[in-house]
């Protein structure tokens, strides 16, 4: 058997300010012709499909087109689950009508220990729930965090899973020990969120969202799909793509595939006048950039002039304020210097640089002025 894992689609995603709908359309689409080769057994998604509990039409739309494709048109069957930016009830709508078309949507709890069963393959699906959800459906107040939440599911599922069958647990969640990045929104406020391996030995794989590093966990029997996509400035150096587990004589392997996208998150660094001359190292000018630039203080709306030759910069960071450093690393004794060297020393503990003979005229000027003006 064939699986394809994928996850945190989080379509309808905007980042500073900008939709990146036309980047996920053509992911999806560079995702689906890779399907036509790849003609998997069934396609699980675990989690996030939406950015939002609330999606705009565009990005429910574009949902619909993908999963119409892959499973009407290609004939693959769908596992799905809800994550925690998902609306269960908006995912869930329709389900059992799909379900007649081998779409499985699940985002109930009650559904837990009711496995999708492929051949000698069984699913078992645990959508993402809140801590008081858990405490609800278990009527269990003791449930205070993800670990003892989880640890109640698993027994449950224990009670009904059959040893003799392949069993793969789909959920969204966080694995102790797994690498975090800025757009991962927490699962909850007040307590820890990550769970350990060890819980997950009864299944013979793991397959997981939430986490958007594909290799974010090393285990031999837990995966991460990964985004489809660079949702974060921190996620730059972070590959991405889906995985491929396959399952043949007893054996079960996995490899990570990469997709190219339409455009790559940068954080580009160094100074404003050579971004704006072009002598920095960007990949493509239409990439979506972080610039972090020094000397730019005497530039009136530096975003702007970098958007006439970068059109899609979508971060500015004045790199020349480091107050993380000491500003009279020099040890002088300030008291004893006077007004124009303190300035000048002020200027260069800011900017790395002197000041110019003519701005010491005007610094100069305009001390002057203010000696007159108070002697006055």
């Amino acid at each position: 058997m064939k699986i394809i894992h994928t996850a945190d689609w989080h379509l309808g995603r905007i980042l500073n300010g900008k939709s990146l709908l036309e980047d996920q359309a053509y992911i999806l689409g560079k995702f689906i012709e890779a399907m036509k080769v790849e003609n998997p057994d069934v396609i699980v998604i675990a989690g996030d499909l939406y950015d939002t509990s609330y999606p705009n039409k565009d990005a429910i739309q574009l949902l619909e087109q993908t999963i119409d494709k892959l499973n009407l048109d290609m004939g693959i069957p769908l596992i799905m689950i809800n994550g925690n930016h998902d609306g269960k009830e908006r995912l869930n709508y329709g389900s059992k009508w799909f379900e007649k078309s081998q779409i499985y949507i699940r985002t109930e709890l009650k559904d837990m220990n009711r496995p999708i069963t492929f051949g000698n393959v069984d699913f078992y699906t645990m959508p993402f729930a809140t801590i008081n959800e858990m405490q609800y459906f278990f009527d269990d107040k003791a449930i205070e965090t993800h670990q003892q939440a989880l640890n109640k599911a698993l027994a449950s599922m224990h009670n009904v899973i059959d040893k003799h069958k392949v069993n793969i647990f789909v959920g969204h969640l966080t694995v102790q020990g797994g690498i975090r990045s800025e757009s991962e929104r927490p699962l909850t406020i007040g307590t820890v969120e990550s769970v350990d391996e060890h819980l997950f030995n009864q299944f013979d794989r793991v397959m997981l969202g939430h986490l958007h590093h594909p290799f974010s966990i090393q285990s031999n029997f837990i995966n991460y799909s990964g985004s489809l996509l660079q949702y974060s400035f921190s996620e730059t150096k972070q590959p991405k793509g889906y995985k491929i587990v396959e399952i043949k004589d007893q054996k079960i392997t996995d490899k990570f595939v990469p997709i190219k996208p339409l455009r790559q998150l940068e954080v580009i660094e160094g100074n404003y006048e050579d971004a704006i001359q072009e002598r920095l190292d960007v990949k493509h000018k239409d990439n979506y950039l972080h610039f972090k630039l020094k000397h730019m203080s005497h530039v009136s709306d530096p975003m702007m002039h970098l958007k006439q030759i970068y059109p899609n910069t979508l971060a500015l960071t004045n790199q020349t304020f480091d107050f993380n450093t000491s500003m009279h690393h020099e040890n002088i004794e300030i008291q004893k210097l006077d007004d124009e060297t303190i300035i000048e020393h002020f200027y260069n503990s800011i900017t790395d640089e002197h000041l110019t003979n003519n701005q010491s005229k005007k610094i100069e000027k305009i001390m002057t002025a203010l000696l007159e003006e108070g002697s006055k």
